[in-house]
């Protein structure tokens, strides 16, 4: 009969004793059967189960299994998600005058940011355009034009989670930013303020634009009140300063940000330590992570995470921080990244790397790149091509090859990986 994933062991106990017909030989064997085999199935099952989650909980490090989710939300709505928030406070702030924004952080400049619902590729052809803003002041009617600029506060914020990140010993997963990086900023500072009939012309790229998003996430900024930490314990060098984490099921991670004098910021299982040089009782800011797993069925639809499948090869890996540079492996961690909805890998290469062949159809990994520089590709460089296909008509299919070969940038660093979409389009 061998063994099946489906065996039943009490049907088939039950089976067994129902053909036979000798009293005495039916309660021996209901002794040995159904007290016995039958028992001795449940225990074992109790301790696969025990040991089954023995093995995750050793390869799992709870610190570093966070996920990073982020939607759109639209102001015009007035819906409060749970554990959601905004990633620049500048997107809830009253605005005085309308959808005009005072940004004290871009030189106070009036600000009008839009989202594009578009490729990458009209993204880019985006910034190259100029849009035409028409007013009438004083009864004369005016047109000016302006150059669209990515809406850059949103990588900041990035940047400044990694350095967290960093600055807390804890492994970076790239945050999926194919939201982000379609916000886009007019600078409408040459309006003057007496003007009326104000008006952004999009062209062609009207049908894209939207006005009233902005992008939330489930990250919180916190400050950590001194009162949560025990008071200062000296080593003769240091001071050390340890909060004890309150048991919260809804909050993943914690980070503590970098302030000056301190030393460096230890994770341990059920507190976190802070290293500083002089004593203190102050406050401390950072950020909290919550777990979002067990609402996804609350969530609206357009969720965009940075969580990979589970898998215990993965986890082994992760945690000896072992690389295997192969093919299956490179198969492997595009498969863990739960986009086949949009893209599906086709194969990969390892080739010399010449800039003057490279044409616009590459896509690189510029998801982990917080600096303003764009990323450097030099002559010979080995290479790895990495060749995807479109698996749907979504237009963030070329931002998810982005996100795949940031992700593979980070294990095969000796490679410049580069992604190409073979049947793209452009809508």
């Amino acid at each position: 009969m061998g063994y099946l994933d489906e065996f039943d062991v009490k049907k088939y106990v039950k089976d067994r004793l129902s053909e036979i017909k000798d009293k005495d030989e039916y309660a021996l064997a209901k002794s040995v059967l159904y007290e016995g085999l039958y028992k001795m199935s449940e225990v074992f099952e109790e301790r696969y189960k025990a040991l089954h989650n023995k093995v995750y909980e050793e390869l799992e490090r709870k610190e570093e299994s966070y996920e990073i989710a982020i939607l759109l939300l639209s102001k015009n709505e007035n819906k409060f998600l749970r554990m959601f928030f905004p990633i620049s406070d500048l997107d809830v702030i009253e605005d005085k005058g309308s959808d005009i924004k005072r940004d004290s952080k871009e030189d106070k400049k009036s600000i009008k940011t839009i989202y594009l619902d578009a490729t990458d590729s009209m993204c880019k052809a985006f910034l190259q355009e100029n849009i035409r803003l028409s007013f009438t002041n004083n009864g004369e009617k005016h047109t000016i034009l302006v150059q669209p600029k990515r809406a850059l506060r949103y990588r900041k914020e990035l940047g400044k989670l990694y350095e967290t990140f960093s600055y807390n010993g804890l492994r970076w997963n790239t945050v999926n930013t194919v939201y982000l990086d379609r916000f886009f900023d007019i600078d409408l500072s040459e309006i003057p303020e007496s003007a009326i009939d104000v008006e952004v012309v999009y062209g062609k790229y009207a049908d894209m634009i939207k006005e009233e998003l902005y992008p939330i996430w489930n990250i919180e900024r916190n400050v950590f009140k001194s009162s949560t930490f025990l008071s200062p314990s000296k080593d003769g060098l240091y001071y050390e300063r340890e909060m004890v984490k309150q048991s919260n099921k809804e909050i993943i991670l914690r980070l503590v940000l970098k302030t000056e004098g301190m030393v460096g910021i230890r994770h341990e299982e059920e507190k976190i330590i802070v290293k500083s040089y002089e004593e203190s009782y102050s406050d401390l800011e950072g950020y909290n992570i919550f777990d979002i797993r067990y609402t996804k069925e609350e969530l609206p639809i357009g969720l965009i995470s940075n969580k990979r499948k589970e898998g215990m090869l993965g986890r082994l890996l992760n945690k000896n921080g072992e690389e295997i540079h192969t093919e299956a492996e490179i198969e492997r961690i595009i498969d863990e990244l739960n986009i086949e909805d949009y893209v599906s890998l086709k194969s990969c290469e390892r080739v010399p790397v010449r800039s003057e062949v490279l044409d616009e159809s590459i896509i690189l990994p510029d998801m982990n790149n917080f600096s303003s520089r764009e990323f450097l590709i030099k002559d010979g460089c080995p290479g790895l091509v990495l060749r995807f296909l479109r698996t749907g008509d979504s237009n963030l299919c070329e931002a998810m090859v982005r996100y795949a070969v940031s992700q593979l940038q980070i294990s095969f660093d000796e490679y410049i990986c580069i992604g190409v979409l073979e049947n793209s389009y452009s809508l």
